[in-house]
């Protein structure tokens, strides 16, 4: 099955494909937990092993990863679903679309409505970029989170106006947690 994935690592963004399929052949030696999986185009062997919940051992052409992974608070359905996967130091936000699964937001209805922008990672509210009832663009800067000693701008994901700013400056928020609402 082949997936859209999205990536966002602090301001920057990239889209990928993903596609998995199990390798359950005892012939070749391997535990049934290994995939052969291509990622943009490129074929590679991926062994994995959940060793908590929530935090994956992976084993990808013979060079090893350890990955927790958690969702993100305020999915709904219909939407893509986006994680907060950490990997070494780094936080990254990934949004997997399937494509076979009917998504409201194709169709214009989520983007039309209210959108709460929420916090990526836990970490410190460093600065924030705009007013309550400032017009924004998409891709424009909201504000700074700081974690683990990296500082992220988080993005406007659509154009429209900010209704509500959360979030204030040098204070500590969780992943998930509500930082501003864009009309």
């Amino acid at each position: 099955m082949k997936l859209a994935i999205k990536i966002h690592s602090g301001s920057k963004t990239s889209d990928h494909e993903f596609e998995a399929t199990e390798d359950t052949s005892v012939a070749a030696g391997r535990a049934p937990s290994t995939s052969r999986i291509t990622f943009d185009g490129e074929t590679l062997l991926a062994d994995r092993e959940e060793i908590a919940p929530g935090v994956y051992s992976i084993l990808i052409d013979g060079r090893s990863y350890e990955a927790q992974v958690s969702k993100q608070a305020g999915d709904s359905e219909g939407s893509s679903s986006p994680y907060v996967v950490t990997v070494g130091l780094r936080n990254y936000l990934v949004e997997i679309r399937d494509p076979r699964r009917w998504m409201r937001g194709r169709a214009g209805v989520l983007d039309d409505g209210p959108r709460e922008i929420v916090a990526p990672m836990p970490g410190k509210i460093v600065r924030v970029l705009v007013t309550e009832n400032q017009e924004v663009i998409q891709g424009q800067g909201l504000l700074v989170i700081e974690a683990m000693k990296m500082q992220n701008e988080i993005r406007a994901p659509r154009a429209g106006r900010v209704e509500r700013i959360y979030a204030r400056e040098g204070t500590g928020v969780e992943a998930g947690v509500r930082l501003i609402r864009i009309v």
